[in-house]
């Protein structure tokens, strides 16, 4: 138990400012508070921290390129977009980037939302029907499960990562229109990746769809930064990769 007015948070920040400094992390990831803010603890020093529940893996968020970018876009095209996507919203730097995504990820198309639980939120509703059934992984991001909730097709779940579990399910849900398997490709919590590759076998043995959500992977993992998986020709094909392609 700690002494009556005593923090372990300037010790435990202490360390991890000194990985940063010796490149145990990207400097980029090592940020200082807003000044008057406090940054920890009543009467602690403000110093440097490294910021891990972010979503700015590669430290772009202050990149010179993409401050200067945002400039531009502001003076080219004003604040916000006026109204939402499907009234007016849509500007051509959508369009654009939706094009350059395709070609960069290799898909058929690609569809721009404001976030990704934004697009979980939207995905399932939109094209299942109460005669199709989700088959989740049971350690998903919450923003799936959330998605999943406001459609009507039937769920089940199987087995984090177990593949005999995953086939069980499939075989028993084979009355369905349509079987659709739902799994993140990197695992938020734990850091481990989905096999990919054998949940893309069972879905061409056993007739089903595969649903991915790599937020937690597209732009750094895979080849190029893809992502976990690539297509690799043919319904559904995947290859895996390993971080850094």
């Amino acid at each position: 138990m700690l002494p009556r007015g005593r923090s372990p948070w300037p010790r435990a920040t202490l360390r991890v400012s000194k990985a940063a400094r010796s490149g145990g992390v990207s400097a980029s990831t090592a940020t200082e508070p807003p000044s008057g803010t406090g940054g920890g603890p009543a009467g602690a020093p403000a110093q440097p921290v490294i910021n891990m529940c972010a979503n700015n893996y590669l430290g772009l968020s202050n990149h010179p390129e993409i401050v200067k970018a945002a400039h531009e876009g502001l003076d080219s095209h004003g604040f916000g977009m006026s109204s939402v996507r499907f009234i007016c919203g849509t500007q051509d730097l959508h369009v654009e980037l939706e094009h350059r995504l395709t070609e960069f990820l290799g898909t058929e198309s690609t569809i721009m939302f404001p976030s990704c639980l934004d697009a979980n939120a939207g995905v399932f509703e939109a094209f299942t029907t109460d005669e199709d059934v989700l088959i989740a992984d049971r350690l998903v991001h919450a923003s799936i499960i959330d998605g999943t909730r406001l459609c009507k097709a039937q769920q089940d779940t199987y087995k984090h990562a177990n593949m005999e579990h995953l086939e069980q399910k499939l075989e028993l849900h084979q009355d369905k229109r349509s079987r659709i398997i739902v799994t993140d490709g990197v695992f938020s919590m734990d850091g481990d990746l989905a096999p990919l590759d054998r949940i893309v076998e069972l879905a061409e043995k056993w007739d089903a769809l595969v649903f991915v959500d790599d937020a937690h992977a597209t732009g750094f993992m895979g080849e190029r930064g893809r992502g976990t998986g690539r297509p690799a020709g043919g319904r559904g094909g995947h290859r895996q990769e390993p971080p850094g392609g």
